[in-house]
């Protein structure tokens, strides 16, 4: 059967024919090596065998171990602080907790909550003589300094 001539058969390519003119061959899906395919059988059925024969092992040591429960508790370290009555110390209103410096490894900084200053300490692995950890006297001493609950506290006369 032969094909028409039109405008759009012109530039469009027939696909049985790759750029070098020749025919392109199709995989049939048989692979060249059979060495290959027999090595992978051969692999395919020792691990088999040696997946099902430790199974049994296994089961074994299961059924003699006792099963301990694992706990694990992260606490988080308690940072000492102290109480500070000078205002001109907290400028921010809404961040009553200043973590000052004694030694040059970081900036003042100011923070709305123990939390937040303490996960600050840890990130930087400051120790107790490389800062000063200060507390705005409007916050409660009975404040759970570490809860679920956060209030908001505020710096005010």
């Amino acid at each position: 059967m032969t094909s028409r001539k039109t405008s759009t058969s012109k530039s469009q390519k027939q696909s049985s024919n790759n750029l070098g003119g020749t025919k392109v061959r199709k995989s049939t899906g048989k692979s060249k090596e059979k060495v290959s395919s027999s090595k992978t059988q051969q692999n395919l059925n020792q691990k088999l065998s040696t997946l099902t024969s430790s199974s049994k092992k296994k089961s074994n040591t299961i059924s003699k171990a006792s099963p301990k429960a694992r706990t694990t508790t992260t606490k988080k370290p308690t940072v000492k602080h102290t109480r500070s009555k000078k205002i001109t110390d907290f400028p921010h209103n809404s961040m009553p907790w200043r973590l000052e410096p004694r030694t040059k490894k970081f900036n003042l900084s100011w923070f709305m909550c123990y939390d937040h200053a303490c996960d600050q300490i840890e990130r930087q692995h400051l120790q107790p003589k490389d800062y000063k950890l200060q507390c705005y006297v409007s916050v409660p001493l009975t404040d759970p300094l570490s809860s679920s609950v956060r209030t908001q506290r505020y710096v005010s006369d």
